[in-house]
């Protein structure tokens, strides 16, 4: 069609509209505004008075603003040849954003609903984008004779509420769908309303004929849901009711009847191009100096690292940070803001940095005895993560420690998270043990899932894994292959910037008694003896086998041991601990064996060393040097 013949047609209906002329029609000599209220402390003969008198008010002025409307529709008509000539394009919706008159005088008023709630409408110069499907079900929804009330469930931020905002929009013009034209969208204010006043509330809005009635969270309010119940099934009452995926399944659920009256309509995120959409439009009503690739950098950055809150919240709340800059805004301004956000490092790597990771596989060798082959894995995996060439379709590295105990894995852990990350806690480690009953897994789901959003550029330690449910095997599957873990509620937590270490001590034995087996002979071992299926274990970078220390290697321990316990008795007590080559063989003779690796080098430590140290001080020494023999 014609693009000016299409404007004109959308603009005549809207004029024909704009004055609400068939709504005028349909209620022509009903009372004006159809106010019962007023009316309450009135004899008989003044309400008949009243009555009349408000009928013929409510004639007159309906008979106006008809005859209006429709001379405002006839200059409309004739315009059409000013339209055929030129390609004017005005769009429908450009036109619903505009209101209707009249509507209020053919609906009751609502004097106590008015001061328990607000107005809900979107800023008309607001988009909305990504919502179509939600708007699809609503409108179907809300356009039902009966039961025409909707759950909206997502996450806080994911636009429920902007959502119902535009709906509000929508509600001003008498262009939109028929269970939403010419209506009121109002939010009631829940906290604190008395009981009386909320059943006022509920009688109002229903009586009044134009209301769409929203209330926000609503599993806070499970004691409302009784009196709720008669209002949701009233013709001229609809009614918008919200909650988030977890309460959904923990509250809602729980009340059947309830849940029943309502169409559930699952509000998603944004996907990355509608998101980017929603920021430049939030830019331009800011009026905001931001590159496009900048925008484009934001969405990308705040997807991968701020896994706690959906899109387009937390790529908004970026946004928000940014304009307090006041000025043109650069992809390193994103970059900043956002590592400041998510401690962790983004964009090029600098100088210091760039130092640790070139020399991250000699210091960790330098503090890991007899382990080369895992330091050299999970190094490598760390440069890949930071240079950004890793696959942030799967966590950065993933890989299964098998070994004897006290060998050094869960210590090769420690020491990668504090050489890199720079801190203790970026270790996250979970005892497999406590998870090994069928009831333990949502509890560990959960578990891993908080810890994971609020760091997710970590390395996260299972240790001793072998002795989790064989159904938290099968969940770490998705972990492993695709990077994210799902919970019942549905959303989702990402490891795409994580790296996962497992530990464990099965086929121990196989490799205490053969040092130098082959990793393929161990694996299938433990395949056939049904430790951990085929499946599972391929789904790990690599498999890295930890071999039982010898002499020489308990020698190198006892000797970083001595000298890490050295330097901390010198910063707190001022004592100087002499070390001899003597000591060094005397503890490591005692302490060495081959089963149970460093540990007894630590007892020995206590016994020969931190027990003469504290003879040493309960003398009353307080500095000074001391040398044991």
């Amino acid at each position: 069609m014609h693009p000016g013949l299409k404007s004109w047609r959308n603009l005549v209906i809207y004029a024909f509209n704009a004055f609400s002329i068939p709504l005028l029609l349909k209620t022509l000599i009903s009372p004006w505004k159809m106010d019962g209220s007023a009316t309450g402390h009135l004899s008989i003969f003044e309400r008949l008075v009243f009555a009349i008198f408000s009928r013929v008010l409510g004639l007159v002025a309906r008979i106006f603003l008809i005859v209006l409307g429709l001379v405002f529709t006839l200059i409309i008509i004739l315009t059409f040849p000013i339209f055929l000539v030129l390609p004017i394009n005005i769009s429908r919706e450009t036109l619903q954003s505009f209101g209707s008159f009249g509507a209020s005088l053919s609906y009751g008023d609502t004097f106590t609903l008015n001061k328990h709630s607000r107005d809900v409408v979107l800023f008309s110069a607001q988009k909305i984008y990504g919502k179509e499907k939600a708007l699809r079900m609503i409108e179907r929804g809300l356009s039902r004779d009966t039961n025409h009330n909707m759950l909206l469930v997502g996450d806080t931020g994911i636009g429920k509420s902007t959502l119902i905002s535009y709906l509000g929009l929508l509600g001003q013009s008498g262009l939109s769908f028929p269970g939403i034209h010419n209506h009121r969208v109002v939010e009631l204010m829940i906290e604190g309303l008395s009981v009386p006043d909320f059943e006022k509330c509920l009688k109002e809005a229903a009586g009044a004929g134009n209301i769409i009635l929203v209330i926000e969270n609503i599993h806070a309010y499970e004691s409302i849901y009784e009196k709720l119940m008669p209002s949701l099934d009233m013709r001229h009452l609809g009614i918008i009711v919200t909650t988030d995926l977890s309460d959904y399944d923990r509250v809602l659920k729980n009340h059947p009847e309830f849940l029943s009256k309502f169409g559930k309509v699952d509000i998603e995120e944004t996907s990355e191009a509608d998101t980017v959409a929603i920021l430049k439009n939030n830019a331009r009503l800011l009026r905001m100096k931001i590159k496009p690739d900048a925008i484009l950098e934001i969405v990308k950055l705040s997807d991968r690292l701020i896994a706690n809150i959906p899109e387009p919240a937390k790529s908004l709340s970026v946004l928000s940070e940014l304009q307090t800059l006041k000025k043109t805004i650069t992809i390193d301004d994103v970059r900043q803001i956002i590592s400041d956000k998510t401690n962790v490092p983004i964009g090029a790597i600098g100088a210091d940095e760039r130092k640790v990771l070139i020399g991250l596989e000699v210091s960790m060798r330098e503090k890991i005895v007899g382990q080369d082959e895992a330091v050299k894995d999970v190094s490598e995996a760390l440069r890949r993560l930071r240079t950004g060439v890793a696959d942030h379709s799967k966590p950065a590295g993933s890989f299964l420690f098998l070994g004897p105990t006290g060998v050094g894995k869960t210590y090769t852990a420690k020491i990668l998270a504090e050489s890199y990350f720079g801190r203790k806690n970026a270790m996250i480690r979970f005892d497999m043990s406590e998870f090994s009953l069928p009831g333990s897994v949502d509890v560990f789901v959960d578990r891993l899932s908080a810890v994971i959003e609020e760091a997710p550029l970590s390395l996260v330690f299972f240790d001793e894994l072998e002795k989790a449910n064989s159904s938290i095997h099968n969940l770490l599957l998705q972990v492993l292959d695709e990077g994210r873990l799902t919970r019942n509620s549905g959303r989702e937590a990402s490891f795409k910037d994580s790296i996962i270490i497992a530990t464990s001590n099965a086929g121990s034995a196989d490799i205490i008694a053969s040092p130098n087996i082959d990793k393929k002979v161990l694996i299938n071992g433990l395949i056939k003896r049904g430790v951990f299926a085929p499946e599972f274990l391929n789904r790990f970078n690599d498999i890295v086998l930890f071999k039982p220390l010898n002499q020489d290697e308990a020698r190198k321990i006892a000797s970083l041991m001595l000298s890490e316990f050295a330097e901390r008795l010198l910063e707190d007590k001022k004592i100087t601990l002499v070390i001899t080559d003597a000591l060094i063989d005397k503890i490591s003779a005692a302490g060495f064996d081959p089963e149970f690796g460093a540990r007894p080098i630590k007892r020995a430590m206590e016994e020969i060393v931190e027990n003469k140290v504290a003879e040493y001080i309960m003398a009353g020494n307080s500095e000074g040097s001391l040398k044991i023999l």
